[in-house]
């Protein structure tokens, strides 16, 4: 369920900040699923700021 959850949420993010809402994960969970998670919002922000101060 995790790598399925990635596929949709990056090809959300590949779309842009405005495409869709973002999907939350709801399935099992440990330290490295939350860290990817984390990362990934980080990851995201940072980008999609990068992309509106352009």
């Amino acid at each position: 369920p995790f790598r399925q959850h990635l596929v949709a949420l990056l090809s959300i993010y590949a779309l842009g900040p405005s495409s869709a809402p973002f999907p939350k994960y709801d399935g099992p969970t440990n330290w490295e699923t939350n860290s990817i998670l984390r990362s990934l919002e980080e990851f995201s922000k940072r980008l999609f700021a990068a992309e509106h101060a352009l």
